[in-house]
């Protein structure tokens, strides 16, 4: 009985573990100690209050499972949290996305600065976008999404199974999140197109214009003001994306 029971939580960490080492905002920035007891505190949650079941044949095995055996079923459940996350991961590329463009349009992607979901740096515009994104996440209640979503995991793929989550829809939420990513920042870009067009015809009649100094800032003018009116759609685009990725998580176990 005490193997068994070992075997289960070592299943049970090793799915959690991945995905929180893998979902933003956990991964990366935050320490090891607070992600670790993050991963204590959800197994134990679940040990005391709603353990998830066993595969059927699996549970049949336990009691003879064969180390070989044991170490596959870990690398599956790793793999299933891993997934898991990364599809979580994809919620915030939009904004990443769309930040990377913006900043490069306006010439900000020499000031480079730790990003708040990653170890990449990206720019000042960039960890704007980002943090929109994170507190939304937040607002509209997806931590409750994302419990309940990793709660479903552990019923359509028991702990032990053979099965594992489809790649097609992974590949197919990377691809959509590139396309929203540029969709999101495609007003706020044709509006610096269309200041660098000004800009060009003023430096074409007022040669003694320092063009350069008086175009940074009416970039950041433009960046400021575009985003204030465009803030509605950012959130609509943000919540349309948090809506695939739930979506593709449940194509996925299915």
């Amino acid at each position: 009985m005490n193997d068994a029971l070992a075997i289960y939580v070592g299943l049970l960490l090793a799915r959690v573990g991945a995905f929180i080492a893998v979902m933003p905002p956990f991964a990366a920035r935050t320490p090891r100690s607070a992600r670790a007891a993050l991963v204590v505190a959800i197994t134990a949650f679940y040990l005391g209050t709603a353990p998830p079941t066993w595969d059927s044949e699996f549970s049949q095995q336990v009691a003879n499972a064969h180390p070989l055996l044991y170490g596959l079923a870990l690398v599956r459940e790793a793999f299933i949290g891993a997934a898991m996350g990364f599809m979580f991961a994809l919620f915030l590329l939009p904004a990443r996305i769309a930040g990377e463009f913006i900043t490069q349009q306006m010439g900000l992607n020499a000031a480079m600065l730790p990003s708040p979901s990653g170890q990449d740096p990206s720019g000042a515009l960039t960890q704007i976008f980002e943090t929109l994104a994170a507190l939304l996440f937040l607002v509209i209640d997806g931590h409750h999404i994302v419990i309940a979503l990793l709660h479903a995991s552990f019923v359509k793929l028991p702990l032990g199974g053979s099965t594992v989550p489809q790649a097609a829809p992974m590949l197919a939420g990377l691809s959509s999140a590139y396309e929203m990513g540029l969709l999101l920042a495609g007003p706020m870009a044709l509006c610096l197109f269309l200041l660098a067009v000004l800009l060009a015809v003023m430096a074409r009649t007022a040669p003694q214009l320092n063009v350069y100094s008086v175009g940074f800032t009416l970039q950041v003018t433009v960046a400021l003001v575009g985003g204030l009116f465009l803030m509605p759609e950012m959130v609509r685009f943000m919540l349309v994306a948090l809506g695939q990725t739930g979506d593709m998580i449940g194509r996925t176990m299915n």
